[in-house]
């Protein structure tokens, strides 16, 4: 486990994580999100701002949690498909 200083929405933070360019990806994500939801300009974020974000990044959770389970039914459906095709297959 690792320590990296990282800037979200202006202020530094010390997050820990297995892999520093992880570490990175989540600190720009979460900065890219913050300026989304609340301006460019980083203001001080209060309980209700921070619930918002919660929530948001909830959403976006839980609609990947659902691609992921629709690519995962077609996948398996094509794999269906596909031992069916074997199984028809005369070998001798």
């Amino acid at each position: 486990m690792i320590e990296q200083e990282v800037e979200i929405y202006g202020k530094k933070y010390t997050l820990r994580g297995a892999n520093p360019e992880a570490i990175q990806r989540v600190a720009v994500y979460l900065d890219q999100r913050l300026r989304e939801l609340f301006g460019e300009e980083p203001k001080p974020i209060d309980f209700s701002k921070a619930f918002m974000l919660a929530i948001n990044l909830a959403e976006e959770l839980c609609n990947l949690e659902k691609e992921a389970n629709h690519q995962d039914e077609i996948i398996l459906k094509k794999l269906e498909d596909l031992l069916e095709k074997v199984n028809q297959l005369d070998f001798f």
